[in-house]
């Protein structure tokens, strides 16, 4: 009995005559996916992608919560100095500059500590709340610290939040987060505390 090979399939030879013609389904052959299938698959990983994200974003929270309950997170450095720098619904803010700009005019560096009111505490722990970041031990929270970067060279300036300290009342770091060695630079808005913060730690060239 004779064989014949046909992409990789032993097949008999049959006696009454030829096979029917088979259609080839080689390795070389191409399959492409319909448009619904494309756009389940970018469903699926774009879902995935958040399933992750949130879980990173949890997983930090539960990690900070506990060094803030233990009391392990870094501590604010003392400083002197303070200036009053304005009021807004938050509460009271005052400044120290960190570091100046440069000959070429390039970062200055300065502190907002901000002293909560009553109302705007309340606000911003419910909006951590709704943000689903931890509130324990929240009704301590006094101050809060940011150091900004400023790019005053730039046109229109530019600033980075480099850190961030929520501090209570006995000066225990409740919640704390850093820059990391990519700084998320944004223009700054106009009429806010960070653009009177930057006008005076970039103050104008004089002529």
């Amino acid at each position: 009995m004779q064989r014949g090979l046909f992409d990789g399939i032993v097949l008999e030879k049959n006696p009454r005559g030829p096979l029917p013609a088979l259609r080839k389904e080689g390795p070389l052959a191409k399959k492409t996916l319909s448009f619904k299938a494309v756009l389940t698959i970018g469903v699926i990983i774009g879902i995935a992608v958040i399933v992750i994200a949130y879980i990173a974003i949890h997983l930090q929270q539960r990690k900070t919560l506990t060094a803030s309950i233990e009391g392990t997170l870094p501590r604010m450095e003392e400083k002197d100095g303070w200036q009053s720098l304005a009021a807004d619904q938050e509460g009271e803010h005052h400044y120290i500059v960190e570091k100046r700009p440069d000959q070429s005019g390039q970062i200055a560096s300065a502190w907002d500590r901000l002293t909560y009111s009553r109302e705007g505490r309340n606000a911003y722990v419910l909006k951590r709340r709704r943000n689903g970041m931890f509130t324990t031990g929240m009704d301590t929270l006094a101050n809060r610290y940011i150091l900004y970067d400023f790019k005053c060279a730039a046109e229109p300036k530019r600033y980075a939040i480099m850190k961030v300290f929520e501090v209570s009342k006995d000066k225990k770091t409740l919640d704390y987060g850093k820059a990391g060695s990519q700084k998320d630079w944004e223009d700054i808005p106009e009429g806010t505390m960070i653009d009177k913060l930057a006008k005076i730690s970039c103050p104008e060239k004089k002529q």
